[in-house]
């Protein structure tokens, strides 16, 4: 662990030279490192391509579920990356590579995006019904019988959905009652980080209340998990964890993360924590630092 981050703005020309050197594989956050939900940033794809000129591989870890792969895929393209899908790592890839791992039989009750619900059904993943459950406007009785368990679920998986609503959690939580049901979570992030540096309101806290009502303890597999990480290891072949850089700009999903997967940390400021934020961390504190990942391609272009 590093006594101190550097900040690789004022770094020297060695000192830049060894960090190059240092690492052959990089996994980046894309919300506040590469873009911001409702905005592009300047030259952060460019940096990435550099590094991958540097005969760096790139490979991008989101806990955003709303876009899909290929969705992700696209705006890399149209920002001058061109990815392919095996470098985009989803949460519902995740999800479905560890429910065929136990081999998950039955129904999922999902509380999550259009795509990432298509994903799951792409994937053979048998769902509960989107219109359950149904909620009449004017008839609160017949919406509170909407709410009762369904047994054909087997598996409650909670994530982003701009549409949820009090019926989605009452009935998540009268499912999670039976203990054989599965309780999987995405994104918990509580904060979105906007352009304008304003935040809005995350999944996490509306996953809380199922959390706190049901009395159960969710399965992970976002940022930071050891199922995210395990799938990681696998599907992008990592025998040497210490030759991985993790590029991210929050600290209990990014920073964390890496610290589990034991790979080199670099913080960027542009999204949800600060510097200073990151420099209250004992374990997950960062070996590298630069305010925007725009930054570094200004430095490697004066290196090079």
């Amino acid at each position: 662990m590093p006594k101190t981050t550097m900040d690789l703005s004022t770094a020297s020309k060695d000192e830049l030279v060894t960090f190059l050197d240092s690492f052959d594989v990089i996994f980046s956050d894309c919300d506040g490192v590469l873009w911001h939900v409702d905005a592009p940033m300047d030259n952060t794809i460019e940096t990435l391509n550099k590094l991958q000129s540097l005969k760096k591989k790139v490979f991008f870890v989101t806990n955003n579920t709303a876009s899909g792969t290929k969705n992700i895929c696209d705006k890399l393209r149209r920002n001058g990356f061109e990815a392919t899908e095996d470098q985009v790592i989803t949460l519902s890839k995740v999800i479905i590579w560890y429910l065929k791992k136990i081999n998950f039989q039955g129904q999922a009750y999902t509380i999550g995006s259009n795509t990432f619900r298509n994903d799951l059904l792409d994937a053979g993943i048998e769902l509960l019904d989107e219109n359950i459950p149904k909620v009449y406007p004017n008839d609160v009785l017949a919406t509170v019988n909407e709410l009762s368990d369904r047994k054909s679920v087997k598996a409650v998986i909670a994530d982003f959905n701009a549409n949820c609503n009090w019926a989605h959690l009452n009935l998540a939580i009268a499912c999670l009652r039976r203990a054989d049901v599965l309780y999987i979570t995405g994104a918990i992030d509580k904060w979105v980080f906007l352009k304008n540096g304003t935040t809005i309101l995350g999944p996490g806290p509306l996953i809380d209340i199922i959390t706190e009502n049901s009395g159960r303890k969710p399965i992970t597999v976002g940022k930071p998990s050891e199922i995210l990480r395990n799938y990681i290891f696998e599907f992008c072949d990592i025998t040497k964890p210490q030759r991985c850089l993790f590029i991210g700009d929050s600290i209990n999903q990014d920073m964390k993360f890496a610290t589990m997967c034991d790979f080199q940390k670099l913080f960027v400021s542009s999204g949800v924590d600060s510097f200073a934020d990151s420099q209250n961390l004992i374990q997950e504190l960062p070996e590298y630092y630069i305010p925007n990942l725009a930054n570094l391609l200004s430095i490697l272009n004066n290196l090079n």
